[in-house]
Protein backbone atom coordinates (compact mmCIF):
# COMPACT_ATOMS: atom_id res chain seq x y z
CA UNK A 1 0.00 0.00 0.00
CA UNK A 2 1.45 3.40 -0.96
CA UNK A 3 2.55 5.94 1.93
CA UNK A 4 0.68 9.11 1.79
CA UNK A 5 0.37 12.71 3.14
CA UNK A 6 -1.22 11.52 5.71
CA UNK A 7 0.72 8.71 6.82
CA UNK A 8 3.93 10.83 6.89
CA UNK A 9 1.95 13.13 9.12
CA UNK A 10 0.75 10.50 11.84
CA UNK A 11 4.14 9.20 11.69
CA UNK A 12 5.33 12.83 12.25
CA UNK A 13 2.72 13.20 15.13
CA UNK A 14 4.01 9.73 16.94
CA UNK A 15 7.44 10.98 16.53
CA UNK A 16 6.82 14.70 18.38
CA UNK A 17 5.00 12.01 21.55
CA UNK A 18 1.58 13.01 20.91
CA UNK A 19 -0.85 9.79 21.78
CA UNK A 20 -4.38 11.60 21.67
CA UNK A 21 -6.08 13.36 18.70
CA UNK A 22 -9.06 15.40 19.24
CA UNK A 23 -11.58 16.08 16.06
CA UNK A 24 -14.40 16.43 14.15
CA UNK A 25 -14.41 14.51 11.56
CA UNK A 26 -15.51 15.52 7.83
CA UNK A 27 -15.26 14.91 3.88
CA UNK A 28 -12.05 17.01 3.72
CA UNK A 29 -10.14 15.06 6.37
CA UNK A 30 -11.09 11.71 5.27
CA UNK A 31 -7.31 10.56 4.02
CA UNK A 32 -6.32 11.98 7.19
CA UNK A 33 -9.04 9.54 9.27
CA UNK A 34 -7.73 6.32 7.24
CA UNK A 35 -3.96 7.04 8.67
CA UNK A 36 -5.36 6.86 12.41
CA UNK A 37 -7.71 4.42 11.83
CA UNK A 38 -4.51 1.97 10.50
CA UNK A 39 -2.55 3.17 13.23
CA UNK A 40 -4.99 3.04 16.05
CA UNK A 41 -2.39 1.25 18.48
CA UNK A 42 -0.47 4.31 18.53
CA UNK A 43 -2.88 7.28 18.49
CA UNK A 44 -6.02 7.32 20.15
CA UNK A 45 -8.75 9.43 18.19
CA UNK A 46 -11.16 11.24 20.57
CA UNK A 47 -14.71 12.63 18.22
CA UNK A 48 -16.01 16.05 20.15
CA UNK A 49 -18.77 17.75 18.18
CA UNK A 50 -16.84 21.38 17.93
CA UNK A 51 -13.76 22.54 17.14
CA UNK A 52 -13.84 24.56 19.87
CA UNK A 53 -14.63 21.60 22.27
CA UNK A 54 -11.60 19.75 20.68
CA UNK A 55 -9.35 22.63 21.46
CA UNK A 56 -10.42 22.98 25.19
CA UNK A 57 -10.30 19.33 25.80
CA UNK A 58 -6.16 19.16 24.20
CA UNK A 59 -5.63 22.02 26.68
CA UNK A 60 -7.18 20.14 29.70
CA UNK A 61 -5.77 16.90 28.87
CA UNK A 62 -1.95 18.24 28.51
CA UNK A 63 -2.71 20.75 31.44
CA UNK A 64 -4.07 17.87 33.66
CA UNK A 65 -1.94 14.78 32.76
CA UNK A 66 0.99 16.12 31.01
CA UNK A 67 3.74 18.13 29.77
CA UNK A 68 2.88 22.03 31.28
CA UNK A 69 6.03 23.06 28.52
CA UNK A 70 3.42 21.25 25.95
CA UNK A 71 0.34 23.80 27.08
CA UNK A 72 2.28 26.79 27.28
CA UNK A 73 3.82 26.70 23.43
CA UNK A 74 0.04 25.30 22.53
CA UNK A 75 -1.54 28.71 24.12
CA UNK A 76 1.12 31.29 22.77
CA UNK A 77 0.43 30.19 19.20
CA UNK A 78 -3.03 30.66 19.62
CA UNK A 79 -2.94 33.84 21.38
CA UNK A 80 -3.48 33.10 24.66
CA UNK A 81 -0.84 34.48 26.94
Amino acid sequence: MATTASDLFIDRLTEWGVDTVFGLPGDAINGFMKALRKRHEQIRYVHVRHEEVGAMAAVTMVLSFGDARRADGLLRRRGGG
